[in-house]
């Protein structure tokens, strides 16, 4: 069993370059990379999720000369670093002597290393937790490095969840959870413990992201709307569930929407929203008042296919997963590209997604990717954090 070492900084800023990268140099791996995209997209994936299409939680037996574990690749400076995978409570929670011996004698330690969740839908991470919305068994999975342990919020009655679709979290850690079948978002201390809810099912069709400003005072459900409807909308509520405004309607103007999926704020005050159906990212203030766009359809650098999730850093930048480019794009605020993290594969891999799905980026710059088809969580720390040394949480990856 490999232990790694996650140096999560919880009570500093840490220091580190801000990624000013322009686009890759292509490369080998990159027209490779490009290929197997248009390839996996002229084939379709279909079995998700059914038995026997995810992997084995086994260890990866190739070298780590055989695939890529720092992005960008050479001749660029590695900016990020694959550390660690998610997926069991033995990946937080080290396996103890006795468990180690006992596992040695009959096959089975003291730590349990079942898969606990089906499918990893939405993420966020603050503080050493990661929390993983998994809506098939109605709960959210929160992985605690810093207490190690593993432990499931949204479960009890009556203020339980029914399908957790999306997760966000504020400057108090609590933990905005949008339910897509009661259709309103369900509010939770860092440990579980439930606080309010906001929403109001009548106004909302088929919610999909939830955003939150950094002192809470501003909730942001993102509703993708019906098929041909044009009630596609972005409604911001207050705590006590006062509506504030809204965004959209449906269309491809400035400050319309095109089926929505997803929205992030950031540390300047900006509230970022994935606009899917028109391949951008639209940027308004905290107001709603519309600020710029970026993106545009097509498999070029910077461009979006299947845009699935969008997540913000302490700098700024964005982060796109795309289910086409089974990929993460990093932006600047305004735009500009300056890397990716990852590419399509069928086998379980590190960088390699087979339906890419949610992604978070914590307070100490970690990359957090969801894929379906594999099933697992992956962890990946800035390159430049590299040396920390303070506030160490272990996790393994089996």
């Amino acid at each position: 069993m490999l232990v790694q070492i996650l140096r999560i900084v919880t009570n500093s800023r840490l220091a580190h370059d801000k990624m000013t990268l322009s686009t890759p140099k292509t490369s080998t791996y990159a027209t490779s990379q490009r290929r197997a995209i248009a390839l996996l997209a002229l084939a379709g994936v279909t079995c998700l999720l059914a038995s026997g299409c995810s992997t084995s939680d086994s260890p990866d037996k190739r070298s780590a000369k055989e695939y890529q574990l720092a992005w960008p690749e050479p001749p660029n400076e590695a900016r990020f670093v694959y550390e660690a995978h998610l997926r069991s409570e033995i990946n937080v929670r080290p396996e103890t002597d006795d468990g180690q011996t006992r596992k040695m004698l009959t096959g089975k330690g003291s730590v349990s290393e079942e898969l606990v969740y089906r499918k990893p839908a939405a993420l966020a991470a603050r503080n050493g937790r990661i929390y993983v919305a998994d809506p098939p068994t109605g709960a959210v999975v929160v992985f605690d490095a810093a207490r190690q342990r593993l432990f499931r919020m949204g479960i009890r009655e009556p203020n339980n969840v029914v399908k957790p679709v999306s997760i966000a979290i504020d400057d108090k850690n609590f933990v905005y959870v949008l339910d897509g079948k009661l259709r309103k978002v369900m509010v939770f201390d860092s440990l579980g413990l439930f606080q309010f809810a906001v929403g109001a099912p009548n106004a909302l069709v088929q919610p999909s992201g939830v955003a939150v400003s950094a002192d809470g005072k501003k909730i942001f459900i993102v509703d993708r709307g019906s098929v041909d409807g044009d009630d596609h909308k972005i409604i911001a509520y207050s705590p006590d569930n006062a509506e504030l405004f809204r965004l959209g309607p449906r269309g491809s103007e400035p400050g319309e929407l095109n089926i929505p999926l997803a929205a992030t704020t950031t540390p300047d005050g900006r509230l970022a929203v994935l606009d899917s159906g028109n391949f951008r990212v639209q940027i308004f203030d905290l107001n709603g008042k519309y600020q710029s766009h970026f993106g545009s359809v097509g498999n070029g650098y910077g461009q979006f296919s299947r845009p699935r999730s969008i997540a913000s850093d302490r700098d700024g930048n964005l982060y796109v997963s795309d289910a086409s480019f089974n990929n993460v794009q990093i932006f600047t605020g305004a735009g500009e590209l300056l890397m990716w993290v990852g590419g399509p594969g069928m086998e379980n891999y590190p960088g390699k997604f087979g339906l890419i799905a949610g992604i978070a980026v914590d307070e100490t710059g970690r990359l957090y990717i969801a894929d379906h088809y594999h099933q697992k969580v992956e962890v990946y720390r800035r390159a430049a954090t590299q040396q920390a040394q303070s506030g160490e949480q272990r996790v393994t990856s089996k």
